[in-house]
């Protein structure tokens, strides 16, 4: 099945908080069911050393972000996490969130395809954002995110027809947010295949790039400078 890029209505920057909170809400419970967050953070751990900082691009509202040092701090690990977003009521969300549990991440507002990536980081990560950038967009940001950090991960959908009905109908499941309802089945049909993915690496420069299995209906890619 060809990939068929299209506008999803969550990136609306016109959106009403009220409709973006619920639809955040289900999005939540998409990421907690897809077990990404988990293999996210085993990989960080298993290839960084002490202390690391993490960013995270595109963060919405911190969902990763806040699951992840929730855990550095459970398990004394030094890493720490920021987030940034080109959303600014996401980021408002996420900060008001942070506050609110005591996390010491970090969220800003940032365009990840215009803006420069800020320096300083051990490792950035990018979580269900690639499926919305054509194959130039992803090849330019992967390309920034190697030269901004040492090591990159990048967990997204893997595009399948098996794939695209299964989050379609586990988005009816899993929560009652319509523009979810609309968005995951774009999501899904927008996403890249593995293939696709590592030809977008190759041309990116990222060699010894691997992709692993990252979760339900997701795949996941990994770079580092070392190899």
């Amino acid at each position: 099945m060809p990939r068929a890029l299209a506008n999803e209505l969550m990136d609306d920057p016109a959106l009403e908080p009220v409709r973006l909170g619920h639809a955040l809400d289900g999005l939540s419970r998409l990421n907690r069911f897809s077990g990404a967050f988990p293999r996210i953070y085993r990989e960080l751990c298993a290839r960084l050393p002490r202390p690391a900082r993490v960013l995270d691009l595109a963060c919405a509202r911190g969902d990763f972000v806040l699951w992840a040092a929730a855990r550095a701090a459970k398990d004394r690990d030094g890493l720490t996490f920021d987030g940034c977003d080109f959303n600014e009521k996401s980021i408002r969300f996420a900060t008001d969130r942070a506050l609110a549990s005591g996390a010491p991440s970090r969220f800003f507002v940032r365009d990840v395809l215009g803006d420069d990536l800020p320096p300083g980081y051990d490792a950035i990560t990018a979580s269900l954002f690639f499926h919305h950038l054509t194959d130039d967009q992803a090849q330019a940001l992967l390309l920034a995110m190697s030269r901004a950090a040492p090591l990159i991960l990048v967990n997204d959908l893997e595009r399948s027809a098996f794939n695209t009905a299964a989050i379609t109908i586990g988005s009816r499941i899993l929560t009652r947010s319509p523009i979810v309802h609309t968005d995951a089945r774009l999501s899904a049909k927008a996403a890249f295949t593995r293939g696709e993915m590592m030809e977008i690496a190759r041309r990116a420069g990222l060699h010894g790039s691997t992709i692993k299995f990252g979760g339900i209906s997701r795949m996941m890619l990994l770079w580092s400078k070392s190899g």
